[in-house]
């Protein structure tokens, strides 16, 4: 990791000296990618306080006083603590509702700026879209053609941190929606409502699978989550279809 983004890392958790503020200041108005950074890192500070999480564990907070100590007598390595901190935290966070949201709202954002979405394969046919993603051994909930006004678009695999999820467009006139399949744990109970980056988040269990519906939109979001619990009933019901069966 460069000198300058260990630099900012410690900027946001306020280590810094008064000059060495405004020398990370003036260097975040001249790139867009330290201030991606410094936002990320903040907007997940503010998530993770929100949210309930495990104690730490007994003499954490001694062990850490003790590491900082150490640092402060060895100046080459003053910034490495943080930073360490941080990853440790994302490490730990990966099952976080607040984290994810945070990941699948920018993608979903960062897709959609695009002057052409990023798909992989473009379709509206359900099926069309199941299929890709089962040729490449990976499991699917049932689609719904469209809600709200949004038609299914097309597909990819984004990447979402360390992991790859399945990542479903949806598009009408001036709706835009994303529907992302969820790899690894995730923490919450029932189901998870929020807001990020201008987009609302809404985590739900579909199948045994998790899902994140993401849209500036709320009600393109509920309508979504809407066509996602019928598909359950449907596939739990007598003589349910599988979801490649027209």
């Amino acid at each position: 990791m460069s000198d300058e983004r260990e630099r900012v890392t410690a900027y946001v958790d306020g280590v810094l000296s008064d000059a060495e503020r405004a020398e990370v200041e003036a260097l975040l108005a001249e790139r867009p990618d330290l201030r991606e950074q410094a936002e990320f890192e903040r907007v997940l500070r503010a998530r993770l306080k929100e949210l309930a999480g495990p104690e730490p564990r007994p003499g954490l907070e001694a062990q850490v006083r003790a590491a900082v100590g150490s640092e402060r007598r060895r100046p080459r390595a003053r910034f490495l603590l943080p930073v360490a901190a941080v990853l440790l935290l994302a490490i730990w966070a990966r099952g976080l509702p607040g984290f994810v949201a945070f990941e699948v709202a920018r993608d979903h954002a960062k897709c959609f700026s695009k002057s052409e979405l990023p798909a992989k394969m473009w379709s509206d046919d359900p099926r069309e879209v199941t299929a890709w993603f089962e040729e490449q051994g990976t499991t699917m909930p049932l689609l719904p053609a469209g809600a709200a006004h949004a038609s299914l678009i097309g597909a990819r695999y984004c990447p979402l941190g360390d992991r790859f999820a399945p990542h479903v467009y949806y598009g009408g006139r001036r709706i835009r929606v994303s529907i992302f399949v969820l790899p690894g744990p995730l923490r919450f109970e029932g189901h998870y409502d929020g807001e990020v980056r201008g987009q609302n988040v809404h985590f739900m269990r579909s199948a045994g699978m998790t899902l994140a519906i993401v849209s500036d939109q709320r009600e393109a979001v509920d309508a979504f989550a809407k066509e996602f619990a019928r598909s359950v009933a449907r596939l739990e019901g007598p003589g349910a279809p599988s979801p490649l069966t027209p």
